[in-house]
């Protein structure tokens, strides 16, 4: 059969990842590809993600046949990492699936995946799904082969002939989900993104849950900054699909402005499951986190505040500038003690820091008598650790302290290190005059 020869020729010498813990459908798969002539010495396996993604890096199989959930990760993720090595014509990605609804979501995942197939299945299953994914590759139809086109126009910037190629793909078939969402990202490359959008909205009434024209959606609110609606699409997308961490760091700016701080705790649960978190997405959690614990604070819900505040802390390793932020929005809001605990969160590498002793000093005003704040600011100063506001407050104080001898001292020593608050600073002394 000439079909069986061309699975065959596109089998030859290429090698295979199986991702799924079933010994019995190990088998099952390996007794396929077998047939189709591959060796059993390029059909590797894996039971874990994280040897998975080694694998992949390492041996880079051609052919990916994985389960739909590998512990707390997507296949998805895996097929995502798969297309990075190779493009969607010369590679084979096959997802393994148990229940209904995890097919919903391969079927989604157009273009990405090539296949899904349902446990429990036989050889002749597979190898029936097998034979109809090559054909597809080798064969494309009319449909198929207008997608690819256009995308090779897209590459060229071509984007208004993409554009026609994909907008004629659309009247060749039924349900041109994919057709839609190419001509979406054409009107994307224009900036046109309610265009853009209409296309994607399109694509998901043929499929709900498509996950390109679902993440084209929700690229687009987030362009034209419009979050209520880009939220709207979150939970879809993060209860279905593996998340990139660049769409993450969006998943909670959408959550801030839409003051969605409940729905934190799932997303805080995907941050610490990315197997790689950039500097930059630590540093927009932490404020995330951040600006929910403000939000209790202020609505008077200390307990949930401060968790939130402690998830801040740990994320952002402890840093300074974060616990800065945490204690100052702390003793505005008078929770002395709490900014007390977060203080003693300083790593040892950041004690007597200038910034360690500013925010000393900010609690100090809460704890100590006028004459220890002043000979505490008074050191600070001349050892040129303070900040405008604390150089500020520390004349401010020896001022109304009567020392005035003392705080043009101090306005002589604060003005080397901050001309530009000169004025500010013998303007306080003249009122007192």
């Amino acid at each position: 059969m000439k079909l069986d020869q061309d699975v065959s020729q596109f089998l030859n010498n290429e090698i295979a990842l199986i991702v799924e813990p079933s010994s019995a459908f190990f088998s099952v798969i390996q007794s396929c590809l077998n047939g189709f002539g591959m060796s059993s010495a390029k059909i590797l396996s894996a039971n874990s993600y994280s040897d998975a993604v080694l694998l992949i890096k390492e041996h880079k199989p051609k052919i990916l046949i994985t389960e739909y959930t590998i512990g707390k990760h997507f296949g998805l993720s895996l097929v995502e990492k798969h297309g990075e090595i190779y493009d969607s014509l010369s590679r084979i990605s096959i997802m393994v699936t148990k229940e209904s609804s995890d097919n919903a979501v391969a079927e989604a995942a157009e273009e990405q995946l090539d296949a899904y197939i349902v446990k429990p299945f036989s050889m002749s299953d597979l190898k029936s799904r097998l034979l109809d994914v090559i054909k597809r590759k080798m064969y494309p139809s009319v449909y198929f082969q207008k997608i690819r086109e256009g995308k090779e126009l897209i590459k060229n910037n071509k984007i208004s002939e993409a554009a026609d190629l994909f907008a004629e793909a659309k009247k060749l078939n039924p349900t041109p989900t994919l057709a839609c969402y190419y001509l979406g990202e054409c009107f994307v490359a224009k900036n046109d993104f309610v265009s853009a959008r209409n296309e994607f909205h399109e694509g998901r009434s043929h499929n709900k849950l498509h996950y390109k024209c679902l993440t084209g959606e929700f690229e687009c609110f987030m362009k034209e900054e419009n979050y209520k609606e880009a939220y709207l699409l979150v939970n879809t997308i993060r209860q279905n699909f593996p998340v990139t961490s660049v769409r993450l760091g969006k998943f909670f700016i959408a959550a801030v402005y839409t003051e969605s701080f409940q729905d934190l705790n799932p997303l805080y649960e995907l941050f610490l499951n990315l197997d790689y978190r950039p500097p930059e997405l630590v540093n927009l959690v932490s404020l995330a986190l951040i600006t929910a614990g403000r939000y209790y604070v202020r609505a008077k819900d200390q307990e949930t505040a401060l968790i939130y505040f402690e998830m801040a802390a740990t994320v952002s390793g402890r840093s300074i500038d974060i616990l800065e932020k945490i204690i100052d929005e702390l003793v505005k809001n008078g929770e002395v003690n709490s900014a007390e605990k977060f203080f003693k969160y300083i790593r040892s590498d950041e004690i007597n820091s200038a910034k360690h002793q500013q925010l000393n000093f900010k609690i100090g005003r809460f704890i100590l008598s006028p004459d220890q704040l002043i000979e505490m600011g008074r050191k600070i100063i001349t050892e040129k650790k303070a900040s405008p506001e604390v150089a500020r407050l520390v004349i401010k104080l020896a001022i109304d302290g009567g020392k005035q001898t003392l705080a043009e001292s101090l306005i002589i020593k604060s003005v080397e290190t901050f001309p530009e608050i000169r004025k500010d600073l013998y303007a306080l002394l003249e009122n007192k005059k």
